[in-house]
C-alpha cells in the first residue's frame, strides 16, 4: 500500500474540509507540518503572521464571517501560550476553530526538555476537543474528528502533534468524513409555535431582541417586526440583520447602544429573543417579564432571562411559522412612540456627525464611511470607543458584514481580522476600525497585510487614551490612572513598512484620504486625530424627571449636550 507522511495526511484532510488558508509562525516543533503545507501549497495557503495571537484572532474572524472553520497553528512552548487569546475569542463567540500545536520529539516528552510543556491542561477550559497524538496512524482520524467536533459544538478543537509523529510514514488509506458531514438544526415543535403566537398577540409592548443568528433570516426578521408591530433591538454582532434605516429598527443595547433601544427594552412587557446570547442580559433585561426565546443552542435558552416559551430551532424556520400562523397587528401607539424615539436619537447623533470642529470629533468619521464605503463592505471593529461609534452611526443596509470580539472583547482584533476578511472575501472592500490603544496591540500585522498584498483600509481613531476605560474609571473612581497614550504618527509607520499612510486632522482631509484609498491595491493606514470626547452612556441615561431630580437631568443634558430627546414614556403620553 502507498505510504504517506502523517502530517501530509493531516493537511490533505484540511483541504477536503475546504480549508484554503492557515495562519501561524513556524518553529522546530512544526517542521513536519511546514513540510506538508509545502506539498499542498497549491490548495492551502500558508499565512505567516507576526504573532501567534494574530493568527488565532484571524482564524476566529474567518469563522465569524464565513461560518467555515478557521485554522491556525503554533509551535511548542511560547507558540502555545500566544495562541490562547484568539482561542478564547472563538470560544466565547461560539465559532468553529481548529488549532494545531507542535511539540518536541516524543522521546523528549516528560523530561523537562527545551520549551517542553503540557498543553492539554492549558487548553482544557477553552476547548471542545483536546487530543495529544503520540501514534502517527491516529493522526488522520484525530484531525478529522477534531474538525467534526468543532463544527458540531461551535467551539475550539485542538490537536497536539509531536514533530516526529508528523514525519512518520503511515498507510495512505484514510478517507475523511468531510463529504458526509452536514450541520443539522434542531426541529422545533408546533405546540411551542402556538404558544409564541399567543404571547405575541396578547402583548401590549412587545420587542424583538435579535442576534447574529438572524443574519441568514433577514426577510423573516423584518416581516416578523412589521406584521406584529414590534420594534427591533439587535446585538452588536447582529448589526446588519435589519437595515438601520428601517423605521422599526431601534439600534443596539447597553452602553454601546442607543437611547431608543435601551428604553424600549426597559418598558417592554414581552421580549422575543431570536438567535441571540447577550452577556449583559441579567442587568439589561427586566427579569419579571414574559419572553419567547428562539435558538439552536439549548444552553442559551433561559440563560440571561427566564423563558416563558423556549423554542429550540433555526431562527429562519421558526420566525416563518410564527409569521404564517399569527394575525397581523396594526401599528400601535407603542410602535409609533418607539419610532419617534428612534428618529429623535438619529437627529441628535447626526448633529455631531456634521460637526466640523478642529480637532475633529470622532462621529464625522462614521458619516464619511457611510458616504464612501461600498454597500457590501466588510468592517472589522476593534474593541473600544469605536464599537460605540460603529454601533450607533454606521448605517447598514443588510449587505454589509461586521464583526468584532463580541463576548471576550479582546483588543487588537482589528488588523488580523482585516487579514481574514480580505482572504475570505477578496472581491469586497474591507475596513478595520481601531482606536490607537487597540491598534498598537497588533499593529505588526500591517506587515502581514503588506506581505500578502491584501488591500484594505485600516482606520486608526487616535484620541491618545484608552477612552472606553477612561470613562469607566471616571464613573466608578472619579479619577483616572494609566489610560493616557503617547502620541504616535501611524501614517509614518505605514510608510516605514513600505505601505501607504495618511495623516488626517480635518473632515476634508479624511474624505480625501478615503477617496484616494478607494480601490486601493495595497493596505492603507488612515491615522485620524480626534478629540477625546465622552460618549453618552445609553445604559445609564438620566433624563426621566419621574426618576431623577430636575438638577440631575439638567446636569446630564449639559454634560452630554443632549437636546430634543424626551423619554419614551413622555412620547407615549403625548400620543394618547
Amino acid at each position: 500500500m502507498k505510504k504517506i507522511q502523517a502530517a501530509e495526511a493531516m493537511v490533505r484532510i484540511l483541504t477536503e474540509w475546504d480549508v484554503d488558508h492557515i495562519y501561524g509562525i513556524p518553529g522546530s516543533s512544526t517542521n513536519s507540518l511546514m513540510g506538508a503545507l509545502k506539498v499542498y501549497e497549491d490548495k492551502l495557503q500558508y499565512i505567516q503572521v507576526r504573532h501567534e495571537e494574530a493568527g488565532a484572532l484571524a482564524a476566529s474572524v474567518d469563522a465569524k464571517l464565513t461560518g467555515k472553520i478557521g485554522v491556525c497553528f503554533g509551535s511548542g512552548g511560547p507558540g502555545h501560550t500566544h495562541l490562547i487569546n484568539g482561542m478564547y475569542d472563538a470560544k466565547f463567540d461560539r465559532v468553529p476553530m481548529l488549532v494545531i500545536t507542535g511539540s518536541t520529539h516524543t522521546r523528549n516528552l516528560g523530561t523537562d526538555y527545551f520549551q517542553e510543556m503540557d498543553p492539554v491542561p492549558l487548553y482544557s477550559d477553552v476547548s471542545v476537543f483536546n487530543r495529544f497524538v503520540t501514534e502517527a496512524e491516529q493522526l488522520p482520524f484525530v484531525i478529522d474528528n477534531a474538525i467534526r467536533t468543532a463544527y458540531r459544538e461551535n467551539g475550539v478543537a485542538i490537536v497536539h502533534v509531536p514533530v516526529d509523529v508528523g514525519y512518520t510514514e503511515i498507510d495512505d488509506n484514510y478517507i475523511s468524513s468531510a463529504n458526509a458531514f452536514e450541520k443539522a438544526y434542531p426541529q422545533h415543535r408546533a405546540v411551542d409555535i402556538d404558544k409564541a403566537v399567543h404571547l405575541i398577540q396578547e402583548a401590549k409592548r412587545p420587542v424583538i431582541f435579535a442576534g447574529r443568528g438572524t443574519h441568514h433570516a433577514q426577510d423573516e426578521l423584518r416581516e416578523l417586526s412589521e406584521k406584529f408591530a414590534m420594534p427591533v433591538v439587535l446585538t452588536f454582532l447582529g448589526k446588519g440583520a435589519m437595515p438601520d434605516a428601517h423605521p422599526n429598527m431601534m439600534g443596539q443595547l447597553g452602553r454601546l447602544g442607543s437611547k431608543s433601544s435601551n428604553e424600549a427594552i426597559q418598558d417592554t412587557d414581552l421580549i422575543v429573543m431570536v438567535g441571540a446570547e447577550y452577556p449583559f442580559g441579567r442587568e439589561m433585561f427586566p427579569q419579571d417579564i414574559q419572553s419567547i426565546q428562539i435558538n439552536i443552542d439549548p444552553k442559551t435558552i433561559g440563560k440571561r432571562l427566564p423563558a416563558t416559551v423556549g423554542i429550540l430551532g433555526d431562527s429562519k424556520a421558526v420566525m416563518r411559522e410564527i409569521i404564517e400562523k399569527g394575525q397581523a397587528i396594526a401599528p400601535t401607539q407603542w410602535l409609533k412612540a418607539n419610532q419617534i424615539n428612534r428618529n429623535n436619537w438619529l437627529d441628535w447623533i447626526h448633529h455631531f456627525e456634521n460637526d466640523l470642529s478642529v480637532p475633529m470629533r470622532p462621529e464625522p468619521i462614521m458619516k464619511a464611511l457611510n458616504e464612501t464605503a461600498d454597500d457590501d463592505a466588510i468592517f472589522i471593529v476593534d474593541v473600544g470607543n469605536n464599537v460605540i461609534l460603529s454601533s450607533r452611526e454606521l448605517m447598514f443596509t443588510g449587505k454589509q458584514k461586521l464583526t468584532t470580539s463580541g463576548i471576550f472583547a479582546t483588543m487588537g482584533i482589528g488588523t488580523p481580522g482585516g487579514i481574514a476578511a480580505r482572504l475570505s472575501y477578496p472581491e469586497r472592500e474591507v475596513y478595520t476600525l481601531s482606536g490607537d490603544g487597540a491598534f498598537a496591540m497588533m499593529m505588526q500585522e500591517y506587515m502581514t497585510q503588506l506581505k500578502y498584498n491584501l488591500p484594505m483600509v485600516n482606520i486608526v481613531i487616535c484620541n491618545e487614551s484608552y477612552g472606553f476605560i477612561q470613562v469607566a474609571q471616571e464613573m466608578e473612581n472619579n479619577d483616572t490612572l494609566g489610560v493616557d497614550l503617547t502620541p504616535m504618527d501611524y501614517a509614518k509607520f505605514a510608510e516605514a513598512c513600505g505601505g501607504v499612510g495618511y495623516h488626517v486632522e480635518t473632515y476634508d482631509e479624511l474624505m480625501d484620504a478615503l477617496k484616494k484609498s478607494k480601490g486601493t491595491q495595497v493596505p492603507v493606514i488612515i491615522d485620524v486625530k480626534v478629540t477625546n470626547v465622552r460618549h453618552l452612556p445609553a445604559h445609564a441615561i438620566v433624563l426621566d424627571e419621574s426618576l431623577y431630580s430636575k438638577e440631575e437631568v439638567a446636569a446630564f443634558k449639559e454634560k452630554y449636550e443632549v437636546f430634543g430627546m424626551p423619554v419614551l414614556r413622555e412620547i407615549l403620553r403625548n400620543l394618547k
